[in-house]
């Protein structure tokens, strides 16, 4: 079944963005969005996990006990494009549509690492494999490779690579459809924050004052229960704006088991994104369906 997805199992599809020549954004009404409105297609919904499927997470102490305890085997199963582009020295590499073939890794716990935004389909095959019989043990760790690098494990940078905790707008749209991202957002307007794939409910909107922001961010890290697959992604206004809040969340020194997340060129660089993928869109010469905020 898994072998007949493909490796692009989620298949963002965009529209053309609706505007004047000015450059003003229209307001749309998205206040909860859901799957016929962002026109994501999907091998399955995006509206949460199976038992099953959460029986496969580990996060990185228990992958860690796994391999000392238990003899755990790292497989790397993102594609080739990923990992010539970033690779993980020492670590079996194999893309996840082949992993079932593998009779040798067979009958040992198996840790898949995936790219970190691709939680839905590894869980997929996580199911797939231990329902065969001979895959018993095998776990998925959450945030896949960011979580990797994150934890000051070896990696050969091949090309331009942001850090474990930096997302870039295109996997914010990954993460999005598989329900990752907490998102707390600092100085976009009402327009703006429209125009993220993620529902109204799980968007924090952090104000526009730097310190206070920060200090509410600390709050959030510190009290609030995430779902287990869940990271707090924060998207600022502008590039200056996201470096001061980062820096003054390093500053307040609060230590929290949960790291948040920082989309790379804040809200420039996603709406920059968009535009590429309506351009993509329209020279693909097919109506598109109209996603929700844009």
């Amino acid at each position: 079944m898994m072998k007949a997805l493909l490796p692009g199992m989620l298949a963002f599809v965009f529209t053309a963005m609706v505007g004047q020549a000015s450059g003003q954004e229209q307001q749309i009404a998205c206040e909860k969005p859901d799957l016929a409105q962002h026109s994501v297609v999907l091998s399955e919904s995006t509206a949460g996990y199976t038992d099953a499927e959460r029986s496969c997470w580990i996060d990185w102490e228990q992958a860690q006990e796994l391999n000392h305890t238990a003899g755990g085997q790292w497989v790397d199963v993102r594609d080739a494009g990923a990992t010539a582009h970033l690779t993980l020295p020492g670590v079996f590499t194999v893309h996840w549509a082949d992993v079932g073939d593998k009779v040798f890794l067979q009958g040992q716990p198996l840790v898949l690492l995936g790219t970190g935004t691709d939680l839905k389909k590894l869980s997929g095959l996580c199911v797939e494999l231990r329902n065969r019989g001979h895959f018993e043990s095998v776990h998925v760790l959450l945030g896949g490779v960011r979580t990797w690098h994150m934890a000051g494990q070896p990696v050969q940078i091949n090309e331009p690579f942001h850090s474990g905790n930096e997302i870039t707008p295109h996997d914010l749209w990954l993460g999005a459809a598989d329900d990752l991202w907490q998102v707390a957002v600092m100085g976009l307007t009402a327009q703006q924050v429209a125009r993220l794939p993620v529902p109204h409910e799980d968007i924090l909107d952090l104000g526009v004052d730097i310190r206070q922001a920060g200090r509410i961010l600390n709050q959030q890290l510190s009290f609030r229960q995430l779902p287990a697959q869940r990271q707090w992604l924060v998207v600022a206004d502008t590039v200056e704006h996201l470096a001061l809040i980062r820096q003054t969340w390093q500053q307040q020194g609060v230590k929290t088991a949960n790291q948040p997340a920082w989309l790379v060129g804040a809200w420039p660089a996603y709406v920059s994104y968009l535009e590429q993928q309506t351009n993509i869109a329209a020279h693909a010469g097919q109506p598109l369906a109209r996603l929700c905020g844009m």
